[in-house]
Parts: C-alpha cells; structure tokens; sequence
C-alpha cells in the first residue's frame, strides 16, 4: 500500500480521535483505477438528497432519510481547506456517517490534495467519495474547481484516478452537461474519462455551467451517457414530482434520481415517490404537520450551531416550507426578521391557532 502522506495520516488520526469508527481499505489497492462492479454498487438506492450548500446538512439530510431517500450528499467540502488546516477536520464529526446512506461530496482542482482528501474521508465510512464537477459558482470555477474541471480532461482523469486510488470507499463523480452548450459528443468524452478513471458512478445534471440552474434539463442526454457507459448512471434536473421522476427513469433508463431543489422546505417528496414507484396512497402533510417539522429542524438547528447561526441558517428553508401554506405570507415575513427561537415559535403558534390547524 502506498505510503500516506502526513496530511493524511493527521486526517484519519483526528478522526480516531473522535471516536469515528474508521472504515477499511478496500481490499488490493493498486495503483491502477478501479471501481466495483456495476451491478452491485447502487444496490438499495433510488432516491438521492442532492447536495445543497446551506441546505443539507446533517440535520435535513436525516429528515430526508426519515421521509423516504435512500441516499442523501453532503454540502461539498474543499479539499484545500480540508487538508491545509484542522478546523473542517473537527466539522467532519458532524458528518454523521451512522445516520444512513451517505455520499461525502469534494471539490478542488490538485489530485493530490483531492486524493489526501478522499483518503481523510473515507475512513468515516460513507458509501460513496463524491467528485463536485459541476459546481457553477464563479468562486469555485475560478479556482479551477468544480465545473471548471470538465474543460481539462487530463486533469479530470487525474483527479478521479488519484482520488480512486487513494479511496477506501467507492468513488461517484456528479457532473454537469457542458460548459456553454450541451454536446453529446463532449459529454460522452467526460464520461468516459471518467469511467475508465475507475469511478463507479456518474451524476449527470443535465444543463450546462452556464445555465446554472435556469432554463430546462436535457434528459436526452442523461440517456445517451447512460447508454455509453457500463457503470450506473444518476440522473438529476427538473424532477419536482412522482410523474416527473417515472418520465425520466423511462426516458433515459438512468439507474437512479437525484433531487435536489424540489426538497428545499418539502423532504415528503421522497415518500410521494416512493408511495407512486409502490403503487399505494400518498397522504401530503398537513399544514400542522409542515410546522412541526420545521420547528424540529429549527430546535435542531439552534442546539448544533446556536442561537444567531443556527436561525440565520434556516431562514431560506423556513420560506420553503410556508411557502404553499394557506394565508402564510405575513408568516414569511416575520420569520426572515426574528432571532429568538422562543419568538420564531410563537410566531407558528399563533399562525397554527390563528388557522385552527
């Protein structure tokens, strides 16, 4: 086994430390790329948590699982922070690899620091080391991270054949489209660079860096990957519903959906999935119900990361749950200006009584 640097070697150290169980190596590790077999690799997933910066963390991950994901992604971690100081070690105890399936998300544009990365994390034990290849934010791109990376293929095959190397886990690879425009051609070059990298599975989120989130996702394309690959393939864009999630398993007979905006303030949309994909009644939440599991995440929220963050934090999710609430548009409103959680709680009270809900 090759010799581990002393980044690493800190990195699964301080994970020890924290009493983490850490995970083994895979057995025969080479230099070579290497990946599991197709076939068994995605066994028991369907439905994918996308991740969601400022969203998903550990607390709305579980809430997702509870409600019928089969596998949720961190926010992405840098992998220059990760390995250039302690602070995002002591975070990864909030990883909370126990809560259920789990795919840890990097990003970066160094192979090495990619791979020392991997290596940090996968001794937590998650199911997948996910490469960000898509990430669109001018930030991330200028440092040549991200969607960035789709535009060298050389450093992309050394990032995924550094970090596969380096990995305990199996690796996944979550990509977008293209840079300007869609080509089949191009995206199909991307994902074999990637396949033959030795990685086990693709994410393709089918629009461009330059759409962001705007415009349409070309499911066609999530197809044509999926039929020039071996390896399974996620498809993710656009599924805000169970029609929407049957029409792309259909069209492109991806292996499995990620979701990722249509959660934000509404984890039930797992389980109305899962309920269509099961043939059986799906009950939607009543309005008392949104509240109390947005006042759970909020008391959550407060006791992981406290008072002021802890509220600041949850504000974009919070809209997201009223949003489609009868007459809880003053509820909105007063919810983006208060900072007590005792304030924010009467606030629902006094909307739930005011609604006899």
């Amino acid at each position: 086994m090759p010799r581990r640097s002393a980044i690493e070697r800190s990195g699964i150290a301080a994970i020890a430390a924290t009493g983490i169980p850490v995970a083994a190596p895979l057995s025969s590790p080479s230099s070579t790329a290497r990946g599991p077999a197709s076939g068994s690799v995605l066994t028991g997933i369907d439905l994918v948590l996308a991740p969601l910066c400022g969203i998903t963390d550990a607390i709305f991950r579980r809430i997702c699982l509870q409600h019928g994901a089969d596998m949720v992604v961190t926010e992405m971690i840098s992998s220059d922070a990760l390995t250039r100081n302690k602070g995002p070690i002591r975070a990864m105890r909030k990883l909370r690899t126990a809560e259920g399936p789990l795919a840890v998300q990097i990003f970066g544009a160094d192979p090495q620091r990619m791979g020392s990365a991997a290596e940090i994390l996968s001794a937590l034990a998650p199911r997948f080391i996910d490469l960000n290849f898509g990430c669109p934010v001018r930030k991330v791109v200028r440092s040549n991270g991200g969607a960035a990376v789709l535009r060298n293929l050389g450093l992309l095959s050394r990032i995924c054949r550094t970090v596969v190397r380096k990995s305990r886990v199996p690796v996944s690879a979550k990509i977008r489209s293209g840079w300007d425009k869609s080509t089949s051609e191009g995206l199909l070059e991307v994902a074999r660079v990637i396949e033959d990298s030795g990685v086990s599975v693709i994410t393709v989120h089918a629009r461009t860096k330059m759409q962001a989130f705007s415009g349409s996702a070309e499911w066609c394309l999530i197809e044509a990957v999926k039929k020039s690959v071996s390896i399974p393939v996620i498809g993710n864009g656009d599924v805000r519903c169970p029609g929407d999630y049957v029409t792309m398993r259909g069209r492109t007979g991806c292996d499995a959906v990620m979701i990722g905006r249509a959660a934000i303030g509404n984890p039930w949309i797992f389980a109305g999935i899962d309920a269509y994909r099961k043939g059986i009644d799906f009950v939607p939440p009543t309005p008392r119900e949104r509240i109390e599991i947005l006042r759970g995440q909020l008391r959550e929220s407060v006791g992981e990361y406290g008072s002021y963050l802890g509220i600041i934090s949850t504000r974009r999710i919070s809209a997201a749950y009223l949003r489609h609430l009868p007459g809880a548009r003053n509820l909105r409103g007063k919810l983006m200006s208060l900072d007590c959680l005792a304030d924010i709680e009467k606030a629902l009270d006094q909307y739930l009584e005011k609604n006899n809900f």
